[in-house]
């Protein structure tokens, strides 16, 4: 689809170079919109390689980064005594060898195993050493969060970014390297951790599917601060978080107790702080832009495309007023969810049971997701990509079709 700036661009009478750039957009066009359903733009590894063929002027920046990886392929033949079509077959056989079914099965089992491998350590270290757990947590966390700011800057995703699990990241990873020994964000981060992080796992449906990276960082930033907070509660590293070794008695049980004013209050201002941030990023500084540019935000996400509370609710409001309820939800729902962190801080089966159950809970859906929506959706795509390589190369059918 031509965006606004194309349809109102001044046309000219086409040249030869004009025609020929033309077929090799309709070429990669066809080639993405019948094999893999991405956008020309976002072929942007390919730019330099059709620059130094002179085989189409890109421009020097690509409209959207890429979201998935290019294999290389040569395209960069000589061209000398090479006809138009021939040329066009050249990127028609690059392509297919890049959506090949079998560099598509072997892409997902390499993020199977990892994915796979990324639950063994986690298992492991919380046996192994629970006291050094947030050590492993940190370094995979900050690995995870700058992959997916890559990829959701691709997709037009990346308001998504500021959202609530990912201040409270931040708020633990500010905790556990620069304030290790404060006791109020020891336990603000508790809260969260314990209560709205972990809790998100079931609201929003995260699901362990191993060879989806997207979904199995959703799973890791909720559960693995829960994690984290546990060790800190039942397992600290008392040479670096706690009182110090020349703390009161007082000042040991003061940190040992949690009342529902340090575990729920406390930490209601530190969300207020993000709500009223959020707000205003969002619904004010950035609103329009993010309306003009087409981003996706969980709030327009949970209010317009899903099932659940918050559609159910979002469908009653005015427009004008959804917001408001939006984050009004939000809040009672992080509430709710603090209270709950509260009972697990007195009682540590209670909170190693709510981890279980969260655990089992992501398992659960992404079982779900695999046999009712994958098993049928991978089959339509490697078909579908197998069907692409079978075609000839010098094939013109999108030409053909067009004309029709």
């Amino acid at each position: 689809m031509a965006s606004a700036a194309e349809k109102d661009r001044p046309t000219s009478p086409k040249s030869n170079d004009d025609t020929e750039k033309s077929d090799y957009v309709s070429v990669i066009a066809h080639a993405v919109g019948d094999g893999v359903g991405r956008t020309v733009s976002e072929l942007a590894d390919l730019t330099t390689a059709f620059n130094e063929a002179q085989y189409y002027d890109f421009p020097s920046e690509p409209s959207e980064e890429p979201d998935y990886d290019l294999i290389n392929f040569d395209i960069t033949a000589p061209v000398q005594g090479q006809t138009r079509q021939e040329r066009l077959a050249v990127v028609r056989n690059g392509i297919k060898q890049l959506w090949d079914p079998r560099r598509i099965q072997f892409r997902d089992k390499v993020a199977f195993l990892l994915g796979s491998c990324l639950l063994w350590a986690v298992a492991y270290w919380l046996g192994w050493s629970p006291s050094t757990f947030y050590k492993l947590y940190s370094a995979q966390v900050v690995v995870l969060i700058a992959i997916r700011w890559g990829v959701y800057r691709s997709k037009k995703w990346h308001y998504y970014m500021f959202d609530f699990c990912y201040y409270g990241n931040l708020l633990l990873l500010i905790h556990l390297w620069l304030l290790p020994r404060n006791e109020l964000l020891s336990k603000v981060t508790y809260a969260f951790n314990t209560g709205v992080l972990t809790w998100s796992v079931v609201a929003f449906r995260n699901s362990m599917v191993y060879h989806d990276l997207d979904k199995v960082t959703s799973v890791y930033l909720h559960l693995a601060p829960a994690c984290v907070s546990w060790t800190l509660r039942w397992h600290p590293d008392t040479s670096r978080f706690g009182p110090g070794k020349d703390a009161t008695e007082a000042e040991r049980q003061s940190w040992d107790n949690a009342s529902l004013v340090q575990l729920v209050g406390i930490p209601l201002l530190f969300y207020l702080a993000w709500a009223i941030s959020y707000w205003l990023k969002i619904f004010v500084v950035s609103a329009e832009r993010i309306k003009q540019r087409g981003y996706i935000t969980l709030f327009t996400y949970v209010t317009t495309t899903t099932k659940g509370v918050y559609a159910a609710i979002a469908k009653r409001v005015p427009n004008q007023y959804r917001p408001q309820v939006y984050l009004f939800l939000h809040m009672c729902f992080c509430c709710t969810t603090m209270l709950l962190s509260w009972i697990c801080w007195r009682n540590f089966t209670a909170h190693t049971l709510l981890l279980c159950a969260m655990g089992v809970a992501s398992l659960w859906h992404g079982a779900t997701y695999y046999f009712d929506v994958f098993a049928k959706r991978y089959l339509a795509e490697v078909t579908k990509a197998q069907q692409a390589a079978m075609q000839p190369a010098g094939d013109t059918g999108y030409a053909e079709k067009k004309k029709r």
